[in-house]
């Protein structure tokens, strides 16, 4: 069944039941982190390994992966010329990358079976998907164990802030666990026992399930709270607004997918008192990056090699990445999107040696706003537009309280059907509050990082009301 086909059977289901369909998906995570926890724990040396030995594996995983390139994938084998040199234990693995062309998401997603191994070793393989919000998402294809492996990579920013078994964690990450058809829930969460996750809708996130998530979070002193930025700062102002300071502290917030803005942090610390932790990565698996206790964005350096690290090779905006895990789909000088600024000079006060980069700056996105006070995250919405054929890069914008614009950059029609089924997906995760109109454009604007921004929001501020609670 796919992944579509099970959310529309968990919908279903009454709300008992799919509270033990969460608990059971619990066990299957229990069973994950015990073997993240076991591989964490062979990785470990390498967070404080002496920067030349960390260069040097590096540098042979780097090797390793531009030979099974060339030998096995039809897009690397005009370079079967390199080979001599790769093999060759003197030879600058970083200059002889340099051999290579840069490769953009769009060859690959013209031609995915170019870029795959016709030797992969084996039949499991997993398809990861980007959000896609510039259009189309980005499918990237490997073996199960570089999956668990790269999850594990992320799962490290846990280990750091002090996550112990059993600890319980508040989640407000777009988990669609409450049905959308549902549009004003009794309870809009659920709670997993079995690995002791809170499930906070995203969707429903207004005044009113805002101060009810505070309530249960207030009784059940989860550990930690992890969520995107824009719907933690949403969380937090409520809280703030409530003028009922919380009960607890919990260890540690965690964030990822959406850049942490100094504001958002203002809000999110005032209003939870905890360390405000994050995590970068790509939906790709070639390269993921934790915040550190001294507030310093340290790379996994053993998934994915990003030029300009370790010194070697000039950084590139957007950044190149080179996969050193990824065997099947082996993405070589990948242009990630990202603009992501290695300090190889830069030392941690916490003693990793891992290499440091600058805050990561990724796509600055606004949200929506409904009639009736919701919320809803630009990261939430994403998930609408994933599987849509020939979109090339999409925006949505908010023009007032109660409609929006989608701009679509496609042909006629492919604009007509991703229309049709956007206004179907739309409608649901905005609750029908919103009037939804369609623009074929094939000039959305992009920000000065060369990023298009999903969501942006035209509302104009009423004289005389200051700024309002969604910090526009």
């Amino acid at each position: 069944m796919s992944a579509h086909g099970v959310k529309q059977a968990y919908d279903r289901l009454p709300r008992p039941l799919q509270t033990l369909a969460l608990n059971l998906f619990g066990i299957r995570n229990r069973r994950r982190m015990a073997a993240w926890r076991r591989y964490l724990k062979e990785i470990e040396p390498t967070e404080r390994m002496p920067r030349e030995d960390l260069i040097q594996l590096v540098d042979g995983h780097l090797r390793e992966i531009l030979v099974h390139a060339v030998r096995t994938v039809p897009r690397y084998r005009a370079y079967s010329h390199l080979l001599g040199h790769l093999q060759a234990p003197s030879a600058d693995v970083f200059s002889l990358l340099l051999e290579f062309p840069a490769i953009a998401r769009d060859e690959v997603r013209s031609d995915p079976k170019a870029f795959m191994s016709n030797r992969p070793g084996t039949r499991r393989l997993v398809r990861t998907l980007t959000s896609g919000t510039t259009g189309t998402p980005f499918a990237t294809w490997m073996d199960t164990g570089t999956f668990m492996r790269t999850d594990a990579l992320w799962w490290r920013r846990s280990a750091w802030s002090g996550h112990r078994e059993g600890d319980w964690i508040a989640r407000i990450v777009g988990d669609p666990i409450v049905p959308l058809a549902d549009a004003s829930p009794k309870e809009p969460w659920r709670m997993s026992w079995t690995d002791r996750r809170i499930y906070l809708s995203s969707f429903h996130l207004r005044r009113d399930t805002a101060h009810a998530y505070l309530d249960l979070i207030d009784r059940v002193r989860p550990a930690f709270v992890q969520g995107y930025p824009s719907s933690l700062e949403i969380l937090a102002r409520f809280a703030l607004e409530r003028g009922k300071p919380l009960q607890w502290t919990p260890r540690a917030v965690w964030y990822a997918s959406e850049p942490m803005y100094a504001h958002q942090r203002d809000v999110v610390t005032r209003a939870f008192g905890a360390p405000l932790v994050g995590l970068y990565g790509s939906a790709e698996r070639i390269v993921s990056a934790a915040e550190c206790e001294k507030g310093c964005y340290h790379l996994a350096a053993l998934d994915g090699f990003v030029e300009g690290q370790f010194g070697r090779l000039d950084s590139r905006e957007p950044a190149l990445v080179t996969t050193l895990m990824n065997r099947v789909m082996p993405l070589i000088r990948f242009e990630l999107g990202d603009n992501i600024q290695p300090a190889p000079d830069l030392s941690c006060e916490c003693g990793r040696t891992l290499p440091v980069i600058e805050p990561v700056i990724t796509k600055h996105e606004d949200w929506v706003e409904t009639p009736s006070g919701r919320h809803v995250s630009s990261s939430v919405l994403t998930w609408a537009f994933k599987d849509l054929e020939g979109v090339r890069r999409s925006q949505i914008v908010q023009l007032d309280g109660s409609a929006i614009e989608v701009h679509i950059d496609a042909d006629e029609q492919a604009f007509a059907a991703a229309s049709e089924v956007l206004r179907a997906r739309l409608g649901e995760m905005l609750f029908g509050e919103m009037e939804l109109r369609f623009v074929l454009d094939r000039s959305i604007r992009v920000t000065e990082s060369g990023k298009t921004r999903f969501v942006v929001r035209r509302m104009a501020v009423p004289a005389g009301q200051g700024r309002p609670i969604d910090g526009t």
